[in-house]
């Protein structure tokens, strides 16, 4: 029974392990479908590259027995070691004789390579060789620029000499230039390309310099060089190394910061000794040492060596020790209590070198101190700059011997001494000293006594503090420029001193023509700070413009401009004088008093001055002088002139016009008239006439039968008579007077009855104008109204000069050229 029961729980045993096992067979079945890959549909190449942490992955699944078949796709993700760090799968149905397409999105892919695992399980096929059931695809997600700097310890600081080259030394010393080499690592899969800059600091000085273009290829490393161009000192330095593009977006790795000591340069060890080669040496007399210089280190000394004897200097200048020697300098100076001092600079040196040393010198002499205040009186104040100090200050001899002292005063590097002062034992006196001020604010001054026989009390020196301010400065302008007729130019000035003190100034005011400039007033006038202001009249002189010049009388001007000037007004009154070109009468009888006027005109933009005109003939003979006063601008007046014509057929005058000290003239030339001298009465010889003309006609008569005989025909035609009408002929003798009017337009004298009364006619101007009778007469002696009045012929025609329009007569039978003697014209008689 027992075994019974064992038997069964064996039998059950191999059931179930049977039936475990039919889940552990592949899911192939006779009647199932049969699932592949298609290999030519798969998107992903062997060792792909993406630059992106994804990836879409594409295949396609083919059913190749006909029945549906149920099918996992599965992929896995797994590094190069094997190590699966992703898996993802699809369950699908598969139809019969179809195919799918299958996307699976693989994110998150690390740097570097993966591997891709695709394996189909379920119903499967037999796959051919464009199929397989399975897939493995190697994938590389590129690393982008991974760029930095070597580590500091990685990180080589090289001494270089100033030529450039190494040095050889394992540490760095003071005077050295630093190379830094230093590599630049590229872990990505991309080239960079970029620039090093380097930052260094020492001793407060900084060398800041930037590599030329550094390009490093994918997974590899470029060694960058970087010489600095100053060179280092002594101390801690301080070194910044960074990359200027950096491409990561890590920028820890990308800069360094060093630190690193700049030991001691090699020096020289010097050591100075002196011996007084004058021991009996009386106040007064020279003194000498001799300085030796040994240099025992291990380079050259090459610096500065300064002795001072008191307050005097008896060396300053550059030496050069060599290593393992020594030099000798003789000192010179005169006998007195004071001390020698010598040090040397310029040069780095062993700090166990004898640098400097001093020695005093004991002898009888003359001794000086302050008499009164121990530092010096400043005089001559307020100052400003480019002004003069005075130093003053009194001192006492209370020594063993007379002696003589001097007052020192050193500014800006420059120094200043009085003249010495001779002082007997217990005798004073005052030394005083000059001391440019150059400079504005606070001027230090370094003050001093010094004697060359004699010794001077401690705390007779220092430093004094002069306020400075600023230089005064002068404006000078002109305000306004104006040109008077009766002045000529005058000029308004004005001349502004900034504050300060009372100030000499040199003045000049004047003008310049073409370019050379006068100055009639020049004088010297101290001026106080503020505004001056005057009026300067030039006159009547060529200028172009009017200047001012003002200038500093032994004090120095601050910035601003020294002269000013302005251009003189242009307008001038424009004078002219002529001619009225009719006198009154027109044609002025000889001996009558006759008008001439001459019109003077202003045609400039200003007014004019007072003169005067004067008028004479051509000949010089006085004739008038009018006074004229200012002539507006732009304006003209006329000047009569009232005299006895001259005799002469025609008269040439003269006007002159005197304005100031010029003068303008004008001629013309004026016809004159003719005397006419009429007979007093005639009668008519009416006896002579008719006595005549009977005469006349038997003469005719007797002609007329002598040709009648001549001819001898004898039947003689009858001759008529002309029947002539013989014109009456009123003979009476008239005894009327004629007189002479003139003709109220252009005051030709015409000679008419004086028992006319009517219209006469001009016979020159052609104008109408009415005459009325002296004397009764009888109506049959009133000539008609229009009839021109009688004038006497004198053979000769009225003419007019087409120029100036004068009136001329000549002869009626000239046909040739005429000269107008007021404007000298030359025209045809014709024309």
């Amino acid at each position: 029974m027992g075994r019974g029961r064992t038997g069964n729980s064996k039998v059950s045993a191999l059931c179930i392990s049977a039936l475990f096992l039919t889940f552990l067979l592949p899911l192939v079945s006779a009647a199932g479908g049969g699932a592949v890959i298609d290999v030519s549909t798969f998107s992903l190449q062997d060792f792909a590259t993406i630059e992106q942490s994804s990836y879409d992955l594409e295949f396609t699944v083919e059913e190749v027995l006909s029945s549906d078949a149920e099918v996992e796709a599965r992929v896995q993700l797994s590094t190069l070691d094997g190590t699966i760090f992703d898996t993802m799968s699809q369950n699908f149905t598969l139809v019969a004789d179809s195919s799918q397409l299958l996307q699976f999105s693989l994110v998150s892919l690390p740097f570097g390579y993966s591997v891709v695992n695709v394996e189909l399980i379920g119903e499967l096929g037999s796959p051919n060789s464009t199929q397989s059931l399975s897939l493995n695809r190697t994938i590389h997600h590129l690393q982008p620029i991974e760029i930095s700097l070597a580590a500091e310890g990685q990180i080589l600081l090289n001494g270089l000499t100033p030529g450039g080259a190494l040095t050889g030394n394992v540490s760095i010393h003071d005077g050295d230039y630093l190379q830094t080499e230093i590599a630049v690592i590229n872990d990505g899969d991309f080239s960079w390309a970029g620039h090093l800059s380097s930052s260094l600091l020492s001793n407060g000085v900084y060398d800041n310099q930037t590599s030329a273009l550094v390009t490093v290829a994918p997974l590899s490393s470029t060694i960058v060089l970087v010489n600095s161009t100053v060179a280092l000192y002594e101390g801690t330095a301080n070194l910044v190394l960074e990359l200027n593009n950096y491409g990561d977006g890590n920028p820890t790795d990308e800069s360094r910061q060093i630190s690193f000591e700049v030991s001691p340069p090699p020096l020289p060890f010097l050591s100075l000794s002196i011996e007084l080669l004058t021991q009996d040496a009386l106040a007064g007399d020279p003194l000498t040492w001799d300085l030796n210089i040994s240099n025992t280190g291990v380079v050259d000394f090459d610096g500065l060596l300064i002795c001072t004897f008191g307050s005097q200097s008896l060396f300053d200048a550059q030496i050069q020790v060599s290593l393992e020697s020594s030099i000798v300098e003789s000192l010179v100076s005169t006998s007195r209590p004071d001390l020698l001092t010598c040090s040397l600079s310029g040069m780095r040196i062993d700090t166990n070198s004898i640098s400097s040393l001093s020695l005093a010198h004991d002898v009888e002499s003359a001794a000086f101190e302050s008499a009164g205040s121990i530092t010096p009186a400043l005089l001559n104040g307020p100052w400003h700059k480019g002004d003069t100090a005075i130093f003053s200050m009194l001192i006492r001899n209370h020594g063993e011997l007379s002696g003589t002292v001097v007052l020192e005063c050193e500014t800006n590097g420059i120094f200043y001494s009085s003249s010495g002062l001779m002082l007997e034992v217990d005798a004073a006196g005052e030394v005083t000293v000059e001391v440019p001020l150059g400079i504005e604010g606070q001027q230090a001054v370094n003050w001093s006594l010094s004697s060359s026989d004699g010794s001077i009390d401690s705390g007779l020196n220092g430093t004094i503090i002069v306020p400075v301010a600023i230089q005064q400065t002068l404006t000078p302008k002109i305000t306004s420029v104006t040109w008077d007729s009766e002045l000529g130019i005058q000029f308004t000035w004005s001349l502004e001193m900034s504050e300060g003190v009372d100030r000499p100034v040199r003045m000049r005011l004047g003008y310049t023509d073409s370019g050379l400039g006068f100055y009639p007033l020049d004088y010297t006038v101290t001026l106080s700070p503020g505004y001056s202001t005057g009026t300067h009249t030039l006159g009547f002189v060529n200028a172009e413009r009017v200047s001012i010049l003002a200038t500093a009388v032994n004090w120095t001007i601050g910035f601003s401009f020294s002269s000013h000037s302005l251009s003189v007004p242009d307008d001038r009154p424009s004078y002219s004088v002529e001619f009225d070109q009719i006198s009154i009468p027109n044609r002025p009888i000889p001996g009558d008093s006759s008008t001439i006027t001459v019109r003077l005109t202003n045609s400039g933009d200003v007014d004019g001055r007072a003169g005067y005109v004067v008028l004479s003939t051509l000949g010089g003979a006085f004739l008038g002088e009018e006074q004229t006063p200012a002539l507006s601008s732009n304006s003209q007046d006329d000047y009569k002139f009232s005299f006895v014509w001259p005799d002469y057929q025609s008269v040439s005058f003269k006007a002159t016009w005197i304005v100031g000290d010029d003068s303008f003239t004008a001629t013309n030339t004026f016809q004159s008239g003719e005397v006419i001298v009429e007979e007093a009465s005639f009668s008519i010889p009416w006896v002579g006439l008719f006595g005549g003309l009977m005469i006349a006609v038997a003469i005719g008569a007797v002609i007329r039968i002598s040709q009648n005989r001549q001819l001898g025909t004898s039947n003689p035609k009858p001759v008529k008579k002309d029947s002539t009408s013989k014109s009456k002929v009123t003979s009476r003798a008239v005894d009327v007077e004629k007189i002479q009017v003139g003709c109220p337009e252009c005051a030709r004298q015409l000679r008419v009855p004086s028992d006319y009364g009517g219209q006469v006619r001009c016979p020159d101007c052609s104008h109408r104008f009415d005459v009325t009778p002296r004397t009764e007469i009888s109506p049959e002696h009133i000539e008609d109204a229009d009839e021109t009045p009688e004038v006497v012929s004198d053979g000769k025609v009225e003419l007019h000069c087409p120029e100036c329009d004068q009136s001329l007569r000549i002869p009626e039978t000239y046909s040739g050229s005429v000269r107008c003697p007021a404007c000298e014209e030359v025209f045809s008689a014709e024309s």
